[in-house]
Formats: structure tokens, sequence, C-alpha cells
């Protein structure tokens, strides 16, 4: 969402909420190797204990979930530049148009949640998926079943409760594994419940969509907790999203992990990671001087970059756009404090995600969309024509955030003292053109020379070819990987 939500770790300073105010964070992991020891246990004990043998951690509702549609609440608050030979640009005129959109966020970044005018139902122009949709597999809620592995969530050192992220919609707490209390258990072990075989994975008759029947604990868990009543409907569809997605069996490696809802109070339970891709730039690579951050940034640039791009495309090979891709919704984990290694990295936020049927036409329950100014595809913000989120909205987010990566903030950081001025620029989708103005604009401009140089790719001509405002115009995200992955290659070694 448009504020900043992180499901990383936070600093140090953590304790479990129990009882006894002694319990610490180190008791909540030591927990976490007993139940990753007794899982096969368990779901064999439990697997005895019903008439059909059978136990999945995550309770299924009887009824599949209808596509999810974007329901917002209705109390939601949310040219032509000259070049100079330096690299600079000359500032543009401060438009005079009165037309813009009202923010829920006065961040001084800009990234501020917004309302996307969406006057009418529009036939989605994604293409035809390779796999099969929510419609043709419907799948049921994935539940997170507390009677048989609960969670604590983590209080600071004055045993107060204290989100690690907050966004429009909720807010998100770290939490540790736990066995449940003895009166919460539906059923005691039998004495041959340890010698009996691990129970079987469940799976579905298609090879491509698989349940797995005892996910594996994480160390701990991050709670994504709706912050009003009106929240909960939201998360309700990000949990439908995300019940979808994580059917298939390779989900891990390119969205956040999710251990089903909890309905006690509709938060959803994710695995958490170790920071965000926005702090992983801001902190690591930013933090290094100009010479060092170049050779990082050529060496970790295309395993990033392609990584994102195949994960963008898994995404809409499963007819999921995802309409919020940004550095703060990519999660990543440690990674050692070398020149050469790049951090995995994983989507997260789901809470704006479409999912198409490529066979209906997708109507919109709710003239009200989100999404973060400088990330937002200008196509999406015309007063006159909108259009829907789309696979290529989702590309045009995500070339930005490549460009944040290479320059280390935002390409319209340079108009973040005049909010107004800032999203007009925006609006008129010229980015490579606004990285450069002002002073940053040089140094800006020289990181894109640099690393073209390195990589044997012309990189203003390659993300010329996405950020294009003409829809028409962009190439596909297939071709514009492979024009990557061409060049990394040729620098061997290194990548």
């Amino acid at each position: 969402m448009a504020t900043h939500q992180s499901l990383a770790l936070p600093p140090s300073g953590f304790c479990m909420e129990q009882t006894s105010t002694s319990s610490t964070t180190s008791h909540a992991i030591a927990v976490h190797d007993q139940l990753d020891l007794d899982r096969c246990t368990l779901g064999q004990s439990a697997a005895a204990s019903k008439t059909d043998h059978t136990l999945s951690p995550l309770r299924s509702e009887s009824t599949p979930p209808a596509s999810p549609t974007r329901l917002r609440p209705a109390r939601m608050d949310i040219h032509n530049s000259k070049m100079h030979d330096s690299g600079a640009m000359t500032p543009p005129a401060t438009p005079t148009s009165t037309s813009h959109y009202r923010s829920s966020s006065t961040s001084s970044d800009g990234n501020a949640m917004i309302p996307l005018a969406r006057n009418g139902s529009t036939k989605s122009d994604v293409s035809a998926p390779r796999s099969p949709s929510i419609h043709s597999h419907p799948v049921a809620l994935q539940i997170f079943d507390h009677e048989t592995l609960e969670y604590v969530v983590l209080v600071d050192e004055k045993g107060k409760k204290r989100p690690i992220g907050s966004g429009v919609w909720s807010d998100v707490y770290l939490a540790a594994p736990s066995l449940p209390k003895p009166a919460d258990q539906p059923f005691l072990l039998p004495p041959s419940a340890t010698k009996s075989p691990p129970v079987s994975p469940v799976r579905s008759s298609d090879s491509g969509v698989g349940l797995y029947c005892f996910p594996a604990v994480p160390p701990l868990y991050a709670i994504k907790a709706p912050a009003s009543t009106s929240s909960r409907k939201v998360l309700r569809e990000e949990a439908k999203i995300l019940s979808y997605l994580s059917q298939f069996p390779d989900s891990d490696s390119h969205i956040v992990q999710f251990f089903g809802q909890d309905t006690r109070n509709d938060a959803l339970v994710l695995k958490a990671m170790d920071g965000t891709l926005e702090d992983w730039i801001k902190k690591d690579l930013n933090a290094l001087g100009e010479d060092l951050r170049a050779t990082k940034l050529a060496a970790v640039f295309p395993r990033l970059a392609l990584a994102l791009i195949d994960s963008l495309m898994w995404m809409q090979d499963k007819n999921c756009v995802h309409a919020d891709i940004k550095p703060a919704n990519v999660l990543t984990t440690n990674v050692p404090a070398d020149l050469t290694t790049a951090p995995a990295t994983v989507y997260s936020d789901f809470s704006s995600t479409i999912l198409i049927a490529p066979e209906l036409e997708v109507h919109n329950a709710s003239p009200l969309g989100a999404g973060t100014w400088d990330y937002l595809d200008p196509s999406l913000l015309s007063s006159l024509s909108p259009t829907e989120p789309s696979a290529a909205t989702d590309l045009w987010s995500l070339a930005i955030t490549l460009l944040f990566l290479i320059i280390g903030a935002s390409p319209f950081d340079a108009f973040r003292h005049n909010k107004y001025q800032q999203r007009e620029m925006i609006k008129t989708g010229n980015p490579l053109q606004c990285l450069a103005y002002d002073d940053a604009g040089i140094k800006n401009v020289q990181k894109m020379r640099n690393l073209s140089k390195t990589l044997g790719l012309d990189l203003q001509k390659w993300f010329a070819k996405v950020l294009v405002k003409d829809v028409s115009k962009r190439i596909e995200v297939a071709e514009w990987r492979e024009e990557l992955e061409r060049a990394s290659m040729k620098i061997g070694p290194m990548m």
C-alpha cells in the first residue's frame, strides 16, 4: 500500500507477550525448534483422530472464493525538457492546471495513496494466460489452524505491542510460533504417534497446483492485522488472492509465504523476512562510496532485475496484476556483506491486487483504486480516459523500481519539495528525463552511463522501451528480460 508497510524484522528489543513478564524472544525461538521436530508427530496424531485420516493445518471453507475485486471503504482519504551536455535538465515550467488528486499521506518521499478515477468498466488488456485461472481452478480460503499451531505476538521492553510496519489498511506485528494452550488442543498425542511415518503431502489433480500438508514453521511470523473494522474486508480479499497464489508449489520463490488467515481477527499470517528492497538500497548500497557502490551495483543489478522480472512473469502467468509494485513491497533476505552477493527477493502486499479471469470481463465494484505516486503508470492517472491496472502498468512500476535501484532514489525525487509539481511530472510520463534534473541529475546520469558501460547494454534505451507513455509502444516483458539476460551473460564470472 501507499504508506510503508514492512514484513521485515525490526531492531532488537522485542520479547514475547505472555503471562510471565520475564519471558523473552529467545524463549519463543526455542519453541520453534521443538515445533519443527514435532510437526510430523502432530500431523500424524491429528490424522488418527479424524475419520478420513487427512490433516491439513490450513482449514478450508466449503465455498470457493469468488474472484476478488478491489473494494475500498467509502471513507478512504486517501513539457518537454531541454537536456544540457552535462546531462542535467532544464526544469520544466510549473504546471498551472488545477486538477490533482487528494492524498492520504503527507510523507516527504511522495509515496502517497491516491484515488484512481475509473469511470465504468473496461476489459482487461492482460494477454491470455498460460496457467489456469482462479475460476477454472477454484481454491478454498486458507485458514490458519490455531488449534494445531499457535503464535505469540512479541512486545517491546515496556510490554507493549509495537508494529514493525503500518499502512492504510493494516498494521504488521512480529510473532513467534508456539504450541497451543492445552485447552485449545483438539486431541491427545497417542503413544504410537512418534512411531508413525510422516503424513504424505496432499496434492490436487492438477500437477501444477499443490497443497502441502504441513509447511515448514518459520522462526518468526509477520501478523498483518486490520487497522480498523472497515479494513477487515480488504484483508479478506487479500487472503483470497494469497490463498490462490500459494497453491502453486513454487510460490515461495516469488511471493511472501502465506500460512493462512486467522479467523479470530481476520489477520494474515505471513513469514517474517529480513528487510525490504528499499531498506537494502538505502542502508547497504547507498552507504558505500561511489566507486564501491558502482562495483556492487554492476554485480547485483542483473541478478536482482532478472529475479524481479521472473517473479512478475510468474504472477502474470497466474492471471495476477499486483498493482502496487515498489521497493517497499519487495521483501529481501540477509546476505553476506560483500560486493557480489545479491539478496533474494519476493513480492509482498497484495491488498491492491486484481486476479483476472480470461473468460470474463473485469468489472470493478468500486471506482477507487490505490497505488504509490512515484511508481504509478501515468495511464492510471488520466482524468479523461483512466485505464485499469494491468500487466503493462505492473511492468512500468517495476521499471521505476529498477531505476530506484540504480540511482538510489526515485527518478522524481528532485521535485519532492513541491508535491503538486512532482505529481504533475509523474503524470507527464517522462521519468528518464526527470531523473536528470538538478545537481543530483548529473550524478544520476553518470550512474546510468557507468552501469551501461559495464553491462554492455544501453540502459537509457532499455528502460525507454518500457517507460513510454503510449502503452501500445511498450516492449513485452519477455523480450525486455531477454535483452538484459543477453547482456548479463557477456560479463560471465562477474554475474
